[in-house]
């Protein structure tokens, strides 16, 4: 077992907090984000300012890439800059949200303290500021907070395939790469400086890097500490088209898990399959061919899936479930019917 060395905060601490935005075509969003942030963080420098047994927030500072934005965006954020205290770096192109964390990483890094409370949060107004406070206060005694749907937290008007494909690579990240938080994909969390000054170079060319950066912290010796506050997830408030890209997206985190991972996973299947196979009365023969026609009959259903899902976008998500139902099925009776060609032995009893 790891043993965590955090060390809270003093009491009496004045500390700085750093708001880290990445924005592409956020026009819309920015116009109420922005001066939410604001009201949010000087209510929290006045309440904490007067309390000494709490750390003391003496300003803050928001850092905004804008990700070659064909929009107004980078228009509003130079306005804001004029009456906030942000700071507005741009990039001529659209490089993808990997990119843009590496600039902001790379830009907070000499300016944050290594008591000081960085925050990372999206810019398409599905995150609601007012957590912010709690990220805060709870980084008194946490090296990373993470704004956490499952624990205790909700979301609203996110898609159903978004929404169990999220609970799947989450679940994927925690315990193949043993990362110690329920949600390890959502970007809205608190890093102390100290944190983020030691974190290594990232590979992640897209939406996974979210992951990556907890994956990466939860490596350190000796131990972060970690802590999670409940986050209601807005996605019903989003104006604009989501940036993501399913497809590129799993295979990125097929990437990323396949690399980071912390079980050996060939013995994991075999036992798996082994399992299988006694519960149906067989022992597999530990033969290639079974293998090779395992991998092969896996990719085919997933391959069907894809095709099925991109040709019944239109159709409602009941008979759209049920035809997944039915193409598991209809792969299931045809490996039945061609099982001559796995290698099977009777048990030895």
């Amino acid at each position: 077992m790891s043993l965590s060395v955090s060390i809270p905060i003093q009491v009496g601490t004045y500390t700085q907090v750093f708001v880290c935005l990445p924005c592409y075509n956020e026009f819309g969003n920015l116009s109420l984000l922005i001066p939410q942030i604001d009201t949010i963080l000087n209510e929290l420098i006045r309440s904490e300012s007067s309390k000494e047994e709490t750390v003391r927030i003496e300003g803050y500072q928001i850092i905004a890439v804008d990700d070659g934005s064909i929009d107004d965006t980078k228009e509003i954020l130079h306005k804001y800059s004029k009456t906030y205290p942000l700071t507005l770096i741009s990039h001529s192109q659209n490089r993808g949200l990997a990119e843009t964390y590496r600039t902001l990483i790379k830009t907070v890094k000499p300016l944050a303290g290594k008591n000081d409370i960085v925050i990372f949060m999206d810019a398409d107004n599905t995150h609601p500021a007012h957590i912010i406070s709690d990220l805060v206060k709870a980084s008194s005694c946490a090296d990373i907070v993470v704004a956490s749907r499952y624990k205790n937290g909700v979301e609203l008007g996110v898609p159903f395939k978004r929404k169990m494909l999220s609970r799947i690579a989450n679940w994927l990240v925690r315990n193949l790469c043993n990362v110690p938080v329920l949600d390890c994909t959502c970007g809205f969390r608190a890093y102390r400086g100290e944190v983020l000054k030691n974190l290594p170079e990232l590979d992640s060319k897209g939406f996974e890097i979210a992951a990556e950066i907890l994956i990466s912290i939860s490596n350190h010796k000796p131990a972060y500490k970690f802590k999670e506050v409940p986050l209601t997830l807005h996605y019903d408030r989003k104006i604009g088209a989501s940036k993501i890209h399913l497809r590129k997206t799993i295979v990125a985190y097929g990437k990323l898990l396949w690399k980071n991972c912390k079980i050996n996973l060939n013995p994991s299947f075999r036992r798996i399959a082994y399992k299988i196979s006694k519960r149906l009365g067989r022992a597999y023969d530990k033969d290639p061919i079974f293998w090779n026609d395992g991998i092969i009959a896996l990719t085919f259903l997933i391959v069907s899936f894809f095709i099925y899902d991109s040709l019944t976008t239109s159709l409602p998500l009941p008979l759209r479930l049920l035809g997944y139902v039915g193409i598991a099925f209809g792969s299931f009776c045809i490996q039945h019917v061609l099982r001559r060609f796995w290698i099977f032995h009777e048990e030895n009893t």
